[in-house]
């Protein structure tokens, strides 16, 4: 069954909980929700070139990942493996498959940004050590 907007959410959380993220998921199902993701860089029915989607990729994995994590050509050659890229026979144009993604999360899903889940996350890390700050100093 998807996961939906919440799970998905937790999922990335997870996963930046720590800072961006470093490297791939070691859980196949946690890279499945990023692969799924992904397609969120793509516009439906559109062909692509090879360029046009490494630029895509690896503008979406700066948001949330560090360089160490995976490179954007890794990352296109996962898609490619689990379908959510179809390449054509040539190997010069691409284009997103939606359906197979959605065995993953489900449509409203797809959307969530984990460059946003990321600075989220930054930011509630950031509260709970201010509130330890003030709580240690009023002991």
């Amino acid at each position: 069954m998807p996961l939906n907007d919440d799970e998905v959410i937790a999922v990335i959380r997870r996963l930046v909980k720590a800072g961006p993220m470093d490297a791939l998921p070691r859980k196949q199902a946690d890279l499945a929700v990023l692969l799924a993701l992904a397609s969120s860089c793509f516009t439906p029915g559109r062909v692509y070139r090879e360029a046009e989607i490494n630029t895509q990729l690896e503008d979406w994995l700066a948001r949330f990942a560090t360089a160490q994590a995976t490179d954007h050509v890794t990352f296109r050659r996962l898609l490619v493996d689990e379908q959510i890229l179809i390449r054509d026979p040539g190997g010069a144009a691409y284009r997103v498959s939606f359906s197979r993604g959605a065995a993953y999360i489900t449509d409203t899903a797809r959307h969530i940004d984990p460059g946003a889940v990321l600075e989220d996350e930054r930011k509630q890390r950031e509260a709970r050590k201010r509130a330890r700050a003030v709580s240690s100093k009023h002991e």
